[in-house]
């Protein structure tokens, strides 16, 4: 299964979520389709199975922020929040891919999920903010990045670095009066 999931991530990165296909990943994986098929029902079924694998991982990365949450400056935590998000979709191109997959129950599980460790991190670096405050700027932190990731995603290599500094004057621009009262 764990060879499937690798495949389907490259092809994914490759064509895009709309293009790829069960054949595609199956010949990806050097196996035929029939085995692809008795792990995944269809391609969605699969996108699924690799974002539960990417929300495992990326979970580790954002509780270690957590970790180091207290002893950074506001500024320095928004931007240590994008060079995060920046890392996890070099480590998961297929990530990118994926943001316009429409969501299932799986994927908001896995937001959720997102959403209360980025809530975690700012209670670290902020320990009288209320868990409601943090997770309602941690609401407006996913949504701005899910759009400004989509944006990073759709710029030529040598834009990329412009477009995360701007990433940052965002983030920083709205959490740092946040963190900071």
């Amino acid at each position: 299964m764990a060879g499937f999931l690798r495949a389907a991530a490259a092809v994914i990165t490759e064509m895009g979520y709309e293009r790829a296909t069960m054949s595609a990943i199956a010949a990806h994986a050097h196996s035929c389709i029939g085995s692809l098929y008795q792990f995944f029902p269809n391609k969605r079924s699969v996108v699924e199975a690799l974002r539960a694998q990417y929300i495992n991982e990326i979970e580790q990365s954002w509780t270690a922020l957590g970790r180091r949450a207290p002893i950074l400056s506001a500024e320095d935590l928004a931007c240590r929040l994008v060079d995060l998000q920046i890392d996890i979709t070099k480590n998961h191109p297929a990530l990118l891919a994926l943001l316009d997959v429409p969501p299932s129950s799986h994927t908001r599980a896995g937001r959720e999920l997102i959403r209360a460790r980025i809530a975690d991190v700012l209670m670290a670096h902020k320990p009288r903010m209320s868990r409601a405050v943090a997770v309602r700027v941690a609401s407006v932190v996913l949504q701005v990045s899910k759009g400004l990731l989509t944006l990073y995603a759709q710029t030529k290599a040598d834009e990329k670095m412009a477009i995360i500094d701007e990433f940052k004057s965002v983030v920083s621009g709205y959490l740092v009066p946040k963190l900071t009262f």
